[in-house]
């Protein structure tokens, strides 16, 4: 079998664009020298303007609005205390001067160079208004390795996408991701590779979540993770960089945000659920009794072991009932009907591969991917991870079949992806009881697939995917990925 070769990436049209001089043109705002957007103090004027969208989703409270409607931070040291962030936030502010080199100039004669949504008020990365924004969101039950799978994830997108597949993975805010760089330096760059260690489970308010006055009530809002995703030079889209580059909104909620009750108006925090280009909902097979039952004399994993109690983070809701309760509240809020499938696909991650593999010993870990001498790009193996779906597809129909009959009443578009965000199962620490693992140990497998499949399957143009064809079949085929 070879792999097809041709058309292996398709590449969208390029969305409409929009011109910040154009904006400014129409006298919008007044006292204008001239108006760049995105150059710094020191560079001179020129004609090489930047195109904006002309609409741009807030990533916090998903309100969409014009570039020309977006607030503006001051950086006056005095100007403190916003109307809907609070005492210690900077006041937001729509301008009406501007420095020549674009930025806005705040009532104390500070140039501002921070965009905030009209709406609540929170800022928004410039990235958001050039490049279309893909919005994801991962959910599953506490304790289901949710945190795990996202850092070992994004940290092999970083390594891998540059070298492998010819695109950047970058921060799109650094402070937005402060919270996963953490967790990728515990597990990756850790100073004490020999020591056991654990990330913090994701908490239900705190730092990944803000706090905003809308009119006489407090909400709390989602803090996403975000990225720039672009084609490098020697990417086979780079001529289309522009149509091909994006802005990721990855959202992660602790598992106690899905339980049943907690979606309200004060705290629409799964909302993004509606917005999402695809849905990852993470299948824990360790939570579940019957793959424990399965795995017995089979898996070295402690938490694979006959137990008659929920370990400590675990949750006391059943996992199909979080994969409920998450497809209500996109039928809710997307306006679905209860016998309508949802265009978005979902992929069910099922996660902690390493505990339970021999349940599956036919299946291999190894990389699912075309690596060619003609082509510098590596491609998806689209057979082997679509094969790989269906022996775990029928694996969960055999042990928990409410799981697979929740997603396919759900989902028009259903992968099921096993991953191991550790490779390696956890050790318990004498000291304390709990669970950790040593990072000197730890050798992920298949945690980037499920994003790579999305991409290239459902936002075509930067990662191809290819299919085997037989050899002794003439005409090339054309996976249209």
């Amino acid at each position: 079998m070879v792999p097809a070769t041709e058309g292996w990436y398709n590449a969208p049209p390029p969305p409409p664009a929009f011109h910040w001089l154009d904006v400014l043109a129409e006298g919008r705002f007044d006292d204008v020298a001239t108006q760049l957007f995105d150059f710094p103090m020191a560079a001179p004027l020129v004609a090489n303007r930047l195109s904006l969208l002309d609409q741009v989703t807030c990533p916090h409270c998903w309100n969409v609005f014009a570039p020309a409607e977006s607030l503006w931070v001051s950086e006056h040291p005095d100007l403190i205390g916003d109307a809907k962030l609070g005492d210690i936030h900077a006041v937001r502010f729509l301008p009406s001067r501007f420095s020549p080199e674009g930025d806005a100039i705040d009532s104390e004669g500070y140039r501002a160079t921070r965009l905030a949504c009209p709406n609540c008020h929170l800022e928004v990365p410039r990235p958001l208004f050039q490049l279309p924004a893909i919005f994801y969101s991962i959910l599953g039950a506490p304790a289901c390795g949710k945190s795990y799978f996202l850092a070992s994830m994004t940290w092999q997108l970083r390594q891998m996408l540059p070298k492998r597949f010819k695109v950047t993975l970058h921060d799109a805010d650094a402070s937005a991701n402060a919270r996963l760089h953490a967790y990728e330096e515990q597990q990756f760059l850790n100073a004490d590779p020999d020591a056991l260690v654990s990330i913090a489970k994701t908490e239900t308010q705190g730092d990944m979540y803000d706090q905003v006055q809308m009119g006489d009530h407090s909400i709390t809002l989602p803090r996403p993770f975000l990225f720039t995703l672009q084609p490098t030079a020697t990417h086979p889209n780079h001529a289309r960089a522009k149509a091909m580059s994006r802005v990721i909104c990855l959202y992660d909620n602790a598992g106690e945000s899905f339980l049943p009750g907690t979606d309200s108006v004060t705290s629409p925090v799964t909302r993004h659920l509606a917005h999402s280009a695809c849905l990852f909902f993470c299948f824990d097979p360790t939570q579940d009794p019957r793959f424990r039952r399965a795995c017995e004399g089979k898996s070295d994993d402690p938490q694979m072991k006959p137990r008659n109690a929920r370990l400590q983070r675990e949750a006391s809701v059943r996992q199909d009932t979080i994969l409920l309760e998450a497809i209500s509240r996109v039928r809710r809020h997307a306006g679905l009907r209860e016998d309508e499938q949802h265009q978005g696909p979902m992929v069910i991650v099922v996660t902690k591969w390493d505990s339970w593999k021999e349940l599956l010993p036919d299946v291999s870990n190894a990389e699912p991917y075309f690596d060619r001498d003609e082509h510098s790009v590596r491609t998806l193996d689209s057979d082997r991870i679509r094969e790989t779906s269906s022996a775990v597809e029928a694996l969960l129909q055999e042990f928990c079949p409410e799981i697979v009959a929740a997603a396919q009443g759900f989902a028009r578009e259903l992968v099921f992806i096993p991953v191991s965000a550790t490779g390696v199962s956890p050790e318990v620490d004498d000291a304390t009881g709990s669970l950790g693992i040593r990072p000197c140990n730890i050798h992920p497998y298949w945690v980037e697939v499920p994003l790579l499949y999305a991409l290239s399957t459902w936002t075509r143009g930067l990662i191809g995917a290819q299919y085997r064809i037989p050899k002794k079949q003439s005409s090339t085929e054309d996976t249209d990925a």
